[in-house]
């Protein structure tokens, strides 16, 4: 059965979460160790060339073996963003790395701090 959010502003104890990184890499990171919504991104490439930003449904850290739900384009020297107010989820966790090769088993690791990410989640 699917879940409906309704989302009720408030000044404190609501509102989303927020994973913050200044240098992803190729190196999986976990943003949330239990199940989670994501609803949002924003993630900029100072590189001038094209990363990718691998989101996957997992509670711990991926590496180039596991399979992403998400693969984001990240433009070189731009950013890639969206906010949402349905969410995506994520029923095992939330965990993310970055890569120059768009295949989910790329290993090419980004330049240290090419790609900053913001990511908002419940």
């Amino acid at each position: 059965m699917a879940q409906q959010f309704t989302p009720t502003p408030a000044t404190s104890g609501q509102g989303f979460l927020t994973y913050r990184k200044l240098d992803l890499a190729l190196t999986g990171q976990v943003a949330k160790n239990a199940p989670g919504k994501v609803f949002g991104w924003h993630i900029s490439n100072a590189n001038a060339a094209v990363r990718y930003v691998k989101v996957y449904d997992q509670a711990t850290a991926p590496d180039q073996t596991a399979t992403p739900k998400l693969t984001l384009l990240i433009p070189a020297g731009g950013i890639a963003q969206i906010s949402d107010q349905i969410g995506i989820d994520f029923p095992t966790g939330i965990s993310l790395r970055a890569t120059t090769g768009v295949a989910d088993n790329d290993t090419g690791a980004p330049t240290a701090n090419d790609i900053i990410a913001n990511l908002y989640y419940l």
